[in-house]
């Protein structure tokens, strides 16, 4: 008991120093006529304007004009990354009263940071299927583990401005992957199967009683800045 105790003691004090990372805030829909960039698997880097994506359960196609005019279409299955740059339009829309209203929506469980620069997704796959492009929630803190936004999961509520749209609902699911293996589906009803798959090989946050998936974001940071093992 006292070891216990202990270790959530010391887990407490070290998220102190810890919580300035959050994961961030997912996005509905992709804001179309914004800059950014896809990066291909071939390492070529297509700059310029969005001007479409194809979603299903990720995105599954970006449309791009590049900065000499030329329009790509581009698969899911040629993309490493993709993403979608944080112009004046879209901050000034997300610290408007929309944004305010947002936040009165949030709960501690849903994530609640600002991209500072870009909106990034990735290639990834769910099941093994076929490839696609899902939102990094944590590209601050994604060397051990990638979060990703699940656009399937059950939803609350949302709020829409001309350029973007901000979920407000109380997040419930993520994918996760820990050093680049399959994506893990992680939600309040597993989480504490989940927390032992994914921090179970860290002796401190294994003898962490009450794991929430609230603290989700804490948990990675704590492993990876005290339990990585490189």
């Amino acid at each position: 008991m006292k070891n216990t105790f202990a270790i959530l003691l010391l887990f407490l004090a070290m998220i102190g120093n810890l919580c300035a990372q959050q994961l961030q805030q997912p996005l509905v829909e992709v804001p179309f006529s914004n800059k950014g960039y896809v990066l291909l698997k071939s390492g070529q880097v297509v700059e310029g304007t969005i001007r479409s994506t194809n979603s299903g359960r990720g995105i599954n196609q970006v449309k791009m004009e590049d900065t000499q005019g030329i329009k790509h279409t581009l698969r899911a299955e040629e993309i490493q990354e993709f993403a979608v740059a944080m112009n004046g339009a879209v901050r000034l829309q997300y610290f408007s009263e929309r944004g305010s209203s947002v936040k009165k929506l949030l709960s501690k469980d849903q994530p609640t940071a600002k991209p500072k620069d870009f909106i990034i997704y990735r290639n990834t796959s769910i099941n093994g299927e076929k490839e696609l492009l899902l939102q990094l929630l944590n590209p601050d803190f994604d060397t051990i583990f990638e979060v990703y936004y699940d656009p399937f999961a059950r939803k609350t509520s949302s709020l829409e401005g001309e350029l973007i749209t901000w979920t407000g609902d109380k997040h419930r699911a993520y994918f996760i992957s820990k050093n680049g293996a399959p994506l893990l589906k992680v939600k309040k009803g597993n989480y504490k199967k989940a927390f032992t798959f994914l921090f179970g090989d860290c002796p401190h946050l294994a003898g962490l009683p009450k794991a929430k998936l609230m603290d989700l974001e804490n948990h990675i940071l704590y492993y990876q800045n005290y339990c990585s093992f490189n």
